[in-house]
């Protein structure tokens, strides 16, 4: 989970975490915010020991906010090996849980195809180099062996029927999203072993720091939502999916068009 607290509660916290969570597989990570008083912790813990710790959340740090609660596989798959990761230490002056990293502020219409025809995942990413050319001049190719030489290190596929495939090409002047829902779902090695029918595809900058670890956040936090899957599901054009990535309230009158 994500938390942002005073910093003069940073080193009760942590003191109170080695006490009560000796001999659990846990991290904490903390990062000063712009101006100092402020602070971002990455904490993540066992399932069993959440509880215990909002409860010493509650008692030691008024006034925290808990800005991302993400639930990881006990089998994580490369998209959540790549979110853990995200989360230790990586020190930076800047923090941001603003609309402005999220999947719905990169995401467009041109780029939602809700009848996607592939037979796997090489045809799939096949297909989104082609659509990365087509709508923004990309090379297909470098697309889709981005695409495929990532997924060899591991399935982005997070269970429940979605992934989030995601790669550096050369030339992608920003950040850019592809929704892709699948007409016949495709084996994706995910945790719970489902195939993959959603997806959200990131094409990243070469150039890039690890900022793009805050849209697969954001990705595996719309995504970890039952009833979010639900509504997605339900969505009959792009301006809904759209809708429904961007918190847009219209959306939930979209979906069942």
């Amino acid at each position: 989970m994500h938390i942002t607290i005073d910093a003069q509660h940073a080193r009760p916290l942590r003191q109170a975490l080695v006490r009560d969570c000796a001999g659990q597989p846990w991290s904490i990570c903390i990062a000063v915010m712009p101006g100092g008083a402020r602070m971002r912790v990455s904490l993540t813990l066992p399932r069993l020991s959440v509880g215990d710790a909002l409860a010493q959340l509650n008692r030691l740090t008024p006034g925290a906010e808990v800005s991302q609660y993400v639930e990881v596989p006990e089998r994580p798959s490369g998209a959540w090996i790549d979110l853990i990761h995200g989360t230790q230490a990586r020190p930076g002056p800047r923090v941001s849980a603003s609309h402005a990293s999220t999947i719905g502020s990169i995401l467009c219409e041109e780029d939602v195809v809700l009848d996607c025809e592939a037979a796997d995942r090489s045809a799939l990413f096949h297909h989104l180099g082609t659509l990365a050319r087509q709508h923004h001049g990309f090379d297909a190719e470098a697309v889709t062996a981005g695409l495929m030489e990532r997924e060899a290190l591991g399935s982005t596929g997070l269970g429940q029927g979605v992934a989030v495939p995601h790669a550096r090409i050369r030339r992608v002047p920003r950040e850019l999203a592809f929704y892709v829902r699948c007409v016949t779902p495709l084996p994706f090695d995910a945790p719970d072993g489902l195939p993959v029918s959603d997806l959200i595809c990131l094409l990243l900058p070469d150039w890039g720091n690890n900022a793009h670890l805050r849209f697969l956040a954001s990705a595996a936090q719309f995504f970890c939502d039952q009833r979010f899957r639900s509504a997605l599901r339900h969505c009959r054009d792009a301006r809904s999916v759209c809708r429904l990535f961007s918190g847009d309230p219209a959306s939930d009158s979209a979906v069942r068009r």
